[in-house]
């Protein structure tokens, strides 16, 4: 038994190593990458299938929060724990700008880290007692599914 354990010891980095290798998104210090407005973003699960771009219709799960500095901060909706997905037409003004960038690229079964400042959520308008006036906010997206057009 002491022999196997010792074995599953000395074999875990290599599996942790292929682990990572394989799944780029859950390495460390991966870095946010940054939009043109100011939006920045960092996948962490690469879906499959047809890549999302403007004027397809995009279904996600989404949990939002404060951002305090760089840190989540409270939550502020979380679409899964209420059950109710989001739909919009990529590029619209259905959403908010950071949604509409932030899913560009993406592919169902994918899941993206989005760290959006105050111009590309709310402004300077504030939210019920939910969200401030000029807050910068993050949101974990999955999109579940992707549609064409509903012009095609």
């Amino acid at each position: 038994m002491r022999a196997r354990i010792q074995k599953m010891f000395r074999t875990l980095p290599v599996v942790l190593a292929a682990l990572l290798a394989a799944s780029p998104a859950l390495a460390a210090g991966q870095a946010f990458k940054s939009g043109p407005d100011g939006l920045r973003y960092r996948d962490l699960q690469v879906g499959q299938g047809p890549v999302a771009a403007p004027g397809m219709v995009a279904t996600i799960q989404f949990i939002g929060w404060l951002d305090e500095q760089g840190a989540r901060g409270k939550e502020i909706y979380n679409s899964r724990a209420e059950g109710r997905p989001v739909s919009f037409v990529i590029g619209t003004d259905g959403v908010m700008q950071a949604w509409n960038e932030g899913v560009i690229g993406m592919q169902p079964g994918g899941s993206r880290m989005l760290l959006v400042p105050p111009g590309l959520a709310y402004g300077n308008r504030a939210v019920d007692d939910v969200i401030p006036a000029n807050a910068s906010l993050m949101f974990r997206i999955e999109l579940i599914r992707l549609d064409d057009s509903p012009d095609s």
